[in-house]
């Protein structure tokens, strides 16, 4: 697998606004695929529109499609499962890091 240059998303969730990096040097099964974090002035000047988390799960799909599957090799059924299975997952912890994030904000100095 080649590196490719991360992507970020501006991913709107009902706690809020996060910056989701896909990491160019991992492929779409790898567990640390994608990393969630508050939105800061030199992300956002990188990103040209926000996603509602909702829609971001097609395309979820579509980034862990594209990664490929690394070295593992199964049956092209399995595989879908897999990617399902991983898109769903990293959309959870987006959902949870944008809830941390917000409480977070939330606590008092």
């Amino acid at each position: 697998m080649s590196d490719r240059p991360d992507e970020l998303f501006l991913v709107v969730t009902e706690h809020g606004r996060v910056v989701v990096r896909v990491r160019g040097d991992r492929s779409g099964l790898d567990g640390d695929l994608i990393d969630v974090r508050a939105p800061q002035g030199e992300d956002l000047s990188a990103i040209t529109m926000e996603t509602p988390l909702r829609a971001f799960a097609a395309k979820m799909v579509d980034i862990v499609q594209a990664r490929g599957s690394g070295d593992l090799e199964v049956s092209p059924g399995l595989l879908d499962m897999l990617v399902k299975e991983k898109a769903s997952e990293d959309l959870k912890r987006i959902e949870r890091a944008a809830r941390r994030l917000a409480s977070a904000d939330d606590e008092p100095a």
